[in-house]
């Protein structure tokens, strides 16, 4: 699944022109394989049809000579049945010899080798009577005159038979013991029509064998015979290894005749398979598939062939297809790209009438409508640039000239009072405080070092702590990397005034802390006092007045130096800055200034 959306993942990012070129070989490969592979398992199924009908008509060719020399024997057999002769040895046949008997016999054993001169397979006639008495004519070899037959099994269950039968081959245990094939017959007296003896024609096993010897099926097919249990007429002849599969056994068993194709051994075979009508013998001849479809692979090169030619001309087509509808789209997206870059002198020629030529037009006239519209923001740009940096050094050069004119006129009276009542040496701390933040206030531009705004708080609480004598104490934690970093200049004294002025009415004494240190990359200011708090509807006001913007309406605020100092840092660190408000009535006041990326990765704002 993971694989499949990667892929889906790699055609989507590809560009146009490629996209265009996979899918028009898609649509024109898929129809040429599917018929190529249509017409090649179609020309395969009529391949394997008509092999198949071959090799079982190779099996019936066999067949039909086995069933033409059964046939042969039963007439043989008929003539040496219905003999005169020989139905006086089975009506006539007493312990005693006599000279009818003895007569017959010998016109037996001469009609016994008549026979035998036609053929030279036989290898020999009997009649054995169910009294044990045996006439034969050999080749040669002498029978065993006193065999008994009787205790033979295999001459049991021969005798057992009704009907002529060809028996598969066996040992001649009644003369020397050589493998022979034997059609045997039980023989009927006419007269009492009762069964009295067995009729044996033994012939060479090279006589079954030569009915498929000159049979051709390719250069490695053979072709066997068995019996209907599935035994090897031969010794000489082993059966297939394929037959030992059970399902395939089992089809040539019950089905009289046919072919079956299929797979051995990682070879494709082909079978064909026809039960003789005399014998019910299967003859079964199997050949690899591919020795007799030498026309197949022919038909399957022109097929690679023709499918090779017509992916070639597909891939010539579609390179074309897609390089036709691609370039316009290229030439756009170059067009474009000088667009990005801000050249709105561009445009794209309109060559055609289509879907492309329409966009052509379309993007013609966005570049005309995004050239006026450029220099219509340009200028609105422009403007307000101008007003917010008119804006930002009016700001500074209301704050550094505004000192809170009652804080101004509380000093003066405090340098005044102690001057006329005390004569002490605070009127000389408080002048010079007093000078060092009015130095600060208009030297230099908008930024600082932490450290010069720590100096410049100090400056002021000297001032408050003359004029509230032991009331208030700060507490300063700064980094040391932190306080040589810039800063905006007048941040810190405002916020403590602000607590000052707001956080300890009523209060005998209070507590505030100063804290900065850097957190990553972020630089991080605290101010915390202990006063008195802020009520929660106070606090939802004053955060509220401070997310309006610079110049909107609303009620008067009691925390100037507070929305000054904000708007100041969102003007100067924009989207770094944050600032924080935690507060709570009897618990203090928390007021925290993140800036991420630091505080000194900024420009400093010449305020004249």
């Amino acid at each position: 699944m993971k694989l499949l959306i990667k892929k889906t993942a790699i055609f989507r990012n590809m560009n146009m022109r490629n996209k265009l070129l996979i899918i028009f070989i898609m649509i024109g490969l898929v129809p040429v394989l599917f018929f190529a592979a249509f017409f090649f398992q179609q020309s395969k199924s009529a391949f394997e049809e008509e092999l198949g009908k071959y090799t079982l008509e190779i099996s019936k060719q066999v067949g039909g000579r086995l069933d033409a020399f059964v046939q042969e024997m039963e007439r043989v057999s008929n003539i040496i049945r219905f003999n005169s002769d020989v139905q006086t040895i089975l009506y006539e046949w007493t312990e005693e010899r006599t000279a009818s008997s003895i007569y017959a016999e010998r016109n037996v054993r001469s009609l016994f080798e008549n026979i035998g001169n036609f053929r030279e397979d036989f290898k020999g006639i009997f009649m054995v009577t169910d009294h044990g008495l045996l006439v034969y004519n050999g080749t040669g070899d002498v029978a065993k005159l006193h065999y008994n037959f009787h205790d033979d099994p295999w001459y049991q269950s021969v005798k057992e038979q009704t009907h002529f039968r060809l028996n598969k081959a066996h040992p001649q245990t009644y003369v020397k013991g050589e493998e022979v094939v034997t059609f045997s017959a039980r023989i009927t007296d006419n007269r009492e029509f009762k069964t009295k003896g067995t009729l044996l024609i033994d012939f060479s096993p090279q006589t079954i064998k030569s009915m498929s010897e000159n049979i051709q099926l390719g250069s490695s097919g053979h072709v066997w015979m068995m019996t209907a249990d599935g035994e090897p007429i031969l010794p000489s002849q082993t059966l297939p290894d394929w037959l030992k599969d059970e399902e395939l056994f089992k089809k040539v068993q019950q089905e009289s005749s046919g072919f079956i194709p299929f797979d051995y051994a990682g070879v494709q075979m082909l079978a064909g398979f026809y039960t003789s009508s005399e014998t019910g013998w299967k003859i079964i001849g199997s050949v690899p598939f591919e020795e007799l479809a030498s026309g197949l692979y022919g038909i399957r090169t022109f097929i690679v062939i023709l499918a090779i030619a017509a992916l070639v001309v597909i891939l010539l087509l579609a390179t074309a297809l897609s390089r036709m509808i691609t370039k316009p789209l290229k030439v756009m997206e170059h067009r474009m790209a000088e667009v990005g870059k801000g050249n709105f002198e561009t445009g794209l020629p309109v060559m055609t009438r289509d879907e492309i030529g329409r966009l052509s037009i379309s993007f013609n006239r966005m570049i005309t409508e995004l050239h006026r519209m450029n220099n219509e923001v340009f200028q609105s740009q422009l403007r307000e640039y101008q007003q917010q940096i008119q804006l930002q050094n009016s700001e500074m050069r209301a704050l550094q000239a505004q000192i809170n004119p009652h804080f101004l006129y509380n000093t003066l009276n405090t340098i005044a009072c102690i001057a006329e009542v005390y004569d002490r040496e605070e009127i000389s701390e408080v002048s010079h405080s007093l000078s060092r933040m009015l130095q600060y206030s208009i030297t230099g531009g908008s930024t600082a070092t932490v450290e010069e705004e720590l100096t410049h708080l100090l400056s002021y609480m000297s001032i408050v702590n003359v004029r509230f004598p032991m009331k208030f104490t700060l507490e300063l934690q700064a980094d040391p990397e932190i306080r040589r970093m810039s800063f905006m200049k007048l941040i810190f004294q405002p916020l403590v005034e602000n607590a000052v002025n707001h956080g300890f009415p009523g209060l005998d004494q209070g507590h505030i802390r100063v804290e900065a240190k850097l957190d990553g990359d972020a630089a991080i200011f605290t101010f915390a006092d202990d006063g008195i708090g802020i009520a929660k509807e106070r606090l939802n006001q004053i955060r509220a007045e401070l997310r309006q913007k610079e110049g909107e309406g609303g009620a008067a605020s009691d925390h100037i130096g507070l929305r000054n100092v904000y708007y100041r840092l969102n003007m100067l660190y924009g989207d770094r800055f944050s600032m924080t408000i935690w507060s709570k009535p009897r618990e203090g006041t928390r007021i925290v200034i993140r800036i991420e990326g630091g505080a000194a990765d900024v420009t400093d704002i010449d305020c004249g």
